[in-house]
């Protein structure tokens, strides 16, 4: 019985080599038949005397007339600026419309839940051990909080 024979490396070496040049050259030109166009030989660049005489034919077309801004409504007054009041059992954001106060909104600390049951400008904090009321009033147009704190 006789074995197979075995390629030369040399012989696969010189495949492999032109199968590189063969691949190269296909991609090259597709990318060349790309770059100028399937069926064309694609636009050529202006040259500068073409760049000037499209610049002054430009110039010298006339302008449109411009039309006139729309009227500028006036703004309707913005509402007072918040501030953030912090307290051990969270954060609120609250704002003064004269003496009342507004929350905007109110975050428990980790570890603390809101009580759901806001009663004007009072928020609750609780966790398993502690209570946190946070009472609001408007002092010079701005929030400010005092805070109570019960442990249970």
């Amino acid at each position: 019985m006789s074995t197979p024979r075995r390629p030369r490396p040399a012989l696969v070496a010189l495949a492999w080599a032109a199968a590189v040049v063969a691949a190269t050259l296909v991609g090259m030109s597709a990318v060349g038949a790309i770059g100028t166009g399937i069926l064309g030989g694609g636009q050529q660049p202006l040259t500068p005397a073409e760049v000037d005489r499209a610049l002054a034919a430009a110039r010298s077309a006339p302008t449109p007339p411009l039309a006139a801004p729309p009227p500028v409504s006036p703004l309707p007054p913005s509402p007072a600026a918040a501030d953030v009041v912090a307290s051990p059992g969270g954060t609120i954001v609250a704002r003064c419309a004269g003496d009342v106060v507004e929350i905007v909104s109110a975050s428990p600390a980790q570890g603390f839940r809101l009580d759901d049951e806001r009663e004007g400008a009072r928020v609750e904090f609780e966790s398993e051990e502690q209570k946190v009321e946070v009472r609001l009033r408007c002092e010079s147009g701005r929030p400010v909080g005092a805070v109570r704190l019960d442990d249970d």
